[in-house]
Order: C-alpha cells, then structure tokens, then sequence
C-alpha cells in the first residue's frame, strides 16, 4: 500500500520536473495569402476563364475585359506621336532656313549700312541730297526691324525645339508627352487582360459575370495561394517567458486528427493583438480590470511537410518546445529563498 503513493508522488514530482517545457494553445487558425483580383482599367467583362475551386498558375488568364475603346485610346496616342515627330522635322527645318534668312539680313543690314554713310558723305562734300540719305536711312531702318524679326523667329523656334540645331527629338518636349501616351494607353490595354498574380485556387468568382462592368481598383474575387502556407497562433502573455523565434514547434488541424505537422515559430508580434485593434484598450480608465492579453506569433511548416489539403482560416493547436525544464538545482534554490524570507518576516516584531 506504500509503493502506490510513493510512486504517485515520484511520477507527479517527475512530471512537475518536466513540466514547464511546451507552451500550447488552441488559439490558432491556418493563414494563406490571398490576393484579391482587382482590374486596374474599368470596363464590360467579355470573357472569363476560370471557375470557383479552379487552380491557377502565376500568369494564367482569369478574366478579360472589352478592349475596344483601348484600341481606340492606343490609336489616338500613335497618332499624336507620329504628329509630333512631324513636327519636330518641321522644326528642324525652319531653324535651318532661319539660320539663312539671318545670313542674308545681316548682309542686307551691311549693305544699307555702308549705303548711308556713303549718302552722308555726299552730303557732306554737297554732292548729294537730303532727300538721298533720308530715303537711305529708312531702308537701314527697315533692314535692322527684318534682322531683329528673324532673331525672334529663330529664337521662338530654339525654344520649341528645346535646346538648338543639335537637340534630338528624344528631348523633343511635344514628344516626350506623346510617348508617355502611346506607354499609357499599350499599358491599360495589356490590363484589359486580367492575370493571376500568384499561384493558388480562384474563389468567389461567382461575383463576375460576363457583360457586368467591372470598376478599376475594385475586387472581384480572390485567388488564395496552396503554397506557403502558415499558422497565426495567439498564446497568453504568460505562456512566452521562454518562447522565442525559431523554436521547433509542432501543430495539429481540427480537420485532421491525429495527424501531425512539424514547423518552428518564425517570428513574435512585438506587441499584444490589443495594441493592433481599430480601438485600443484604455487602461488609464478607472473601472479597469486586468485581463490576461494574448501575443500574436506565426509558425511555418518544414519544407518537406504537406500541406496541400489545409485551407486558410482551418482551427489549429500549435505546441512550442522550449527546451526549459525544472532542475532540482533550481527547485532547492526556490524553496531555501522562500525559507528565507518566511522567516526573516517571522522575526520581524509585529506592530500594534
């Protein structure tokens, strides 16, 4: 009748020994990437390829839609580049004819020029008339407004070109903004073929169908990935004293009983799920009341574990391996310390 209860104490304080080293929670639900499909140009769907359930590979067609009115943007923006290439040739060449209708008034500047003061001469030595240089004069006049005229022109035509003779039509300011059209209008029409941006299974595509138009920026349907799969688990604060990142880790799905996967924990929230709430928690409020808060954390499966039948949002129960137990070391340490201070606070004389 001895051996039963000393082995009962023998098994519970071997027990209480290894206690202490797993941190469990039920408190955990398998997380997945999902991405939600959303059209970056607006228009009526004409075509969808996939179906609800349907697996997709990155890049597989999911849904078109009309690209008519594309094709007619594209076709504007390629008309408005190919104007400003012709007019950039325009220009070109009327700088060039400026350049010699600036040579030739400068000529005819010199030759009024030299005419005047040939005219002024005469007048001098009484060989000529007033009427002579005033008509001489004039004509000086005239010739300086037609050179200063050419300047402007060519100087109008400079600043159109953006730069002088050697400027390229790359730097071509009317050009520059009729590529960035045609790039625009190519872009949007690509977009009018709608993709899948990650690997994984369409769902909620029921919601499209064809001839509804279809918003840009406004999701239709998600594709949630089968791959790279986790698990967000919420243990209480008091749980993580020896919990840290990379730990060896292993979890169970309601979906799957006895069945097991192995992981490790990837990483630790730096703070309690209650700090991330739309409305977080005013403790400074006086009918506070404590409440045990729970620290979000994230475990990832081995490579070589499958994870193919588990879907996002399926309850799991993740278990973390410490590696901490007890010691008797540690457990005379706890007991001659709380010794201590018992009697250190008998000894002490009571108060009156």
């Amino acid at each position: 009748m001895v051996v039963i209860p000393a082995v009962a104490v023998a098994g519970g304080f071997y027990w209480w020994l290894g206690g202490g080293r797993y941190v469990s929670t039920d408190n955990a639900y398998v997380g997945a990437q999902k991405v939600l499909i959303t059209p970056q140009v607006s228009g009526a769907v004409v075509a969808v390829h996939v179906r609800e359930g349907q697996k997709v590979a990155v890049g597989d067609p999911l849904f078109d839609i009309d690209p008519a009115p594309y094709r007619t943007a594209l076709a504007l923006a390629q008309g408005r580049l190919a104007a400003a290439k012709i007019e950039f040739a325009n220009l070109k060449a009327a700088y060039a004819s400026n350049e010699d209708q600036l040579k030739m008034a400068k000529q005819a500047v010199d030759l009024r020029e030299a005419d005047y003061d040939r005219k002024v001469a005469l007048v001098n030595s009484l060989a000529g008339t007033r009427l002579g240089q005033d008509t001489s004069a004039a004509a000086l006049v005239q010739a300086r407004q037609i050179l200063e005229f050419v300047r402007e022109q060519q100087e109008a035509t400079k600043v159109k070109l953006g730069g002088g003779p050697e400027a390229t039509i790359d730097t071509f300011p009317d050009f520059m903004q009729a590529t960035a059209q045609v790039d625009d209008a190519q872009r949007n029409l690509r977009n009018t073929n709608v993709i899948a941006p990650i690997a994984g299974v369409a769902t909620q595509v029921d919601q499209i169908e064809l001839g509804r138009v279809a918003p840009a920026g406004q999701p239709v349907f998600a594709v949630v990935a089968d791959t790279g799969l986790w698990v967000d688990a919420n243990p209480k604060e008091s749980d993580l004293t020896y919990v840290t990142a990379g730990e060896p880790a292993t979890v169970t799905i309601d979906s799957f009983p006895g069945r097991e996967w192995r992981g490790k924990v990837s990483s630790i929230a730096p703070g309690t799920g209650a700090q991330f709430a739309i409305l977080p928690p005013q403790n400074a409020s006086g009918n506070w009341v404590k409440v045990v808060q729970r620290v979000p954390l994230r475990f990832t499966f081995d490579a070589d574990q499958d994870v193919a039948n588990l879907r996002a949002g399926m309850s799991a129960v993740v278990s973390i391996d410490t590696g901490r137990t007890r010691s008797l070391q540690g457990v005379w340490s706890d007991l001659t310390g709380w010794a201590a201070s018992w009697v250190e606070g008998a000894a002490q004389p009571k108060r009156s």
